[in-house]
């Protein structure tokens, strides 16, 4: 059977209105030979809330125009399964778009495309490896398991440095957000967080995005070592709701994680060996999930035996807990002390097991 596929040219065009904050993007459908595909999609994220455009291909010519609240990075598929999705960039342009019988999808190359693909690249180089890691995890095969946390932790080093040389040089770029997005994912240095955010455009900094950014910041300054917990009340993946409240008292191991996160999940056996050595001794663990697909949360929980408190209300990373916290990058944790003052940031590995022993043994 011949592939339907899906030919973009994407052509860049400035345009006047940047400076005065307003964005847009420009769908062109062009004249097709086939109906094997019938939809056209496209998907994109703006601070949290998911966008979906579409467009049906049965007319000679189609022309959509959509303002757009920032530049976004999105996903343009069909509804043909078979075609293969591309990933463009959305910023004052205009995307023409052709069905037909041709052998592969293909892009047609700007500055802006080639900078945005640069630096997504990994993002396509990761889900590869997901299969590998629900192999590695069903067998307990906790050296294969170590091995690929270091392949992902290389590919985490490699976008914060394509991130890093982009935003030095690209400042006023339309992907100057989306390069400082993947620059800071890693620091926990809100005073260094926020002299990157400074350098942003004034666009970027008043975008959606930019007031969310700007919103984790001044929650990590709120949660450095000393400072009191941030209060919080969520629902329970057992149902109903919980609060930190209610563990006041208790040392309190606060973990913020997702089942999409194989980082994440790789400490989740020194999250459970710490919590059944110490949880007699008046250790409780919350974690807090940044998913948002309950069925894929629930699964996580149920295969990596997490026997503890679970928590979430599938905002991803727009999680109001993950706001109050400054939460850029998972894994990420926070031990809270009975008189709910945390008292330690980011433990893993035998670290965690080792210092929540020492301190609950005091």
């Amino acid at each position: 059977m011949r592939k339907v596929v899906l030919i973009l040219v994407l052509l860049f065009t400035a345009s006047a209105s940047f400076g005065q904050h307003k964005f847009y993007y420009t769908l062109v459908i062009a004249p097709h030979q086939t109906q094997k595909a019938n939809k056209l999609f496209i998907a994109y994220e703006i601070a949290g809330a998911k966008y979906i455009d579409s467009l049906t291909t049965d007319k000679k010519q189609l022309t959509f125009n959509k303002k757009l609240a920032q530049p976004v990075a999105a996903i343009l598929y069909t509804d043909n399964k078979a075609i293969s999705p591309a990933a463009v960039f959305l910023a004052n342009n205009t995307l023409q778009v052709f069905v037909d019988a041709a052998a592969a999808v293909r892009v047609e190359k700007t500055p802006l495309q080639n900078d945005f693909l640069l630096l997504t690249e990994n993002d396509r180089v990761r889900p590869k490896y997901f299969p590998l890691y629900g192999e590695l995890t069903a067998k307990n095969d906790t050296a294969g398991l170590k091995k690929l946390a270091i392949l992902f932790d290389s590919l985490k080093t490699d976008d914060v440095k394509k991130a890093s040389d982009y935003f030095s040089k690209n400042k006023d770029s339309f992907i100057s957000l989306l390069a400082f997005s993947r620059l800071t994912s890693s620091l926990t240095d809100p005073p260094t967080v926020e002299q990157y955010f400074k350098q942003l455009p004034d666009w970027a900094k008043d975008s959606p995005e930019g007031k969310s950014i700007l919103s984790r910041i001044e929650g990590a300054k709120a949660t450095q070592l000393g400072s009191k917990a941030i209060g919080f009340t969520q629902k329970l993946s057992t149902g109903g709701n919980t609060n930190l409240e209610r563990f006041k008292g208790k040392y309190v191991l606060l973990d913020f994680w997702a089942s999409w996160c194989g980082p994440c999940r790789t400490e989740h056996p020194n999250i459970a060996r710490a919590y059944e050595e110490l949880k007699e001794k008046g250790l409780e663990i919350v974690s807090v999930s940044l998913d948002t697909n309950e069925k894929a949360w629930l699964n996580a929980i149920e295969k990596d035996s997490m026997t503890w408190t679970n928590v979430s209300n599938l905002k991803g990373f727009e999680d109001e807990v993950a706001i109050k916290y400054g939460i850029q990058v998972l894994p990420a944790n926070f031990l809270i002390n009975p008189d709910g003052v945390i008292i330690a940031k980011d433990l893993k590995g035998e670290e965690l097991v080792m210092l929540l022993e020492s301190i609950m043994e005091e």
